[in-house]
């Protein structure tokens, strides 16, 4: 029965500190979209903007970008992220 209690504490923790998360992914995304409102229609990135959004990106997945992603397309994030994985398939410049 002690092992129950323990299961149950634990269980509301955890649902405490996931609202918790929701809560501030709401709020960001929603900060997001004022501040992307406020933007020029093109945004120019680094590279090493572009492999930090990349990275996050390939993990998150396409369709979590699509409800997400305002600086580039889903499908352009996700090209970034195989460029930066595989660059040998990259163009390089034509030979002479």
């Amino acid at each position: 029965m002690p092992d129950n209690k323990w299961v149950r504490l634990l269980a509301y923790v955890s649902g405490l500190v996931n609202q918790k998360l929701l809560l501030q992914n709401e709020y960001l995304a929603a900060e997001n979209r004022i501040l992307r409102a406020h933007l020029p229609a093109r945004m120019r990135l680094a590279d090493p903007e572009r492999s930090t959004l990349a990275e996050i990106g390939k993990r998150l997945g396409r369709a979590a970008l699509q409800q997400v992603a305002c600086v580039a397309k889903p499908d352009t994030i996700l090209g970034w992220y195989r460029r930066l994985t595989r660059p040998w398939l990259t163009k390089s410049e034509p030979s002479s």
